[in-house]
């Protein structure tokens, strides 16, 4: 289902995303930083389908934005109570439940083409999941979570 290449060691943030669009020739996809590779994940992509209480590993970088209806209001970084219940929250809504989860509070900085930049939350997530709705969850793993950070490279929930 994922697309692995050999990132080329310079480029970061906003080249990354233009890489990303390129390659994809305009189509949707999730994509996310793994260091020494990109991983890319098609918007239609066919994610397999997990049986009811299937046990997983995952690890994700999701940019936490509680819901507003204007700004992007981020929590503060030492809240990782408030994350933990925003990903509670995604889990719900996508077909999961979390047995466990270790929580990274954190900020990335996104540098444009044009020299302008800005921070955008990157909060890790590590754990496990357990498979509530087999459907809503294939279909997360192929919308990612959450709504703000796709195309930068956050909310892709790679499982293991």
């Amino acid at each position: 289902m994922d697309i692995l290449i050999d990132k080329p060691p310079r480029l970061k943030g906003y080249a990354l995303h233009r890489l990303v669009e390129q390659y994809q020739q305009g189509r949707p996809a999730l994509w996310a930083d793994e260091g020494q590779q990109l991983r890319i994940r098609p918007r239609d992509a066919q994610a397999p389908l997990f049986e009811v209480s299937k046990l997983l590993g995952f690890a994700t970088t999701a940019c936490v934005v509680p819901s507003t209806h204007a700004k992007h209001k981020y929590l503060p970084l030492n809240d990782w109570r408030g994350r933990r219940e925003w990903l509670e929250k995604q889990a719900g809504k996508n077909g999961f439940e979390l047995v466990g989860v270790h929580v990274s509070p954190g900020m990335r900085r996104i540098e444009t083409h044009d020299g302008r930049s800005f921070t955008i939350d990157a909060t890790e997530f590590t754990g496990i999941l357990k498979v509530t709705e087999p459907e809503r969850f294939a279909a997360c793993l192929v919308k990612g979570l959450g709504r703000v950070g796709k195309a930068f490279g956050l909310n892709l929930l790679v499982v293991q």
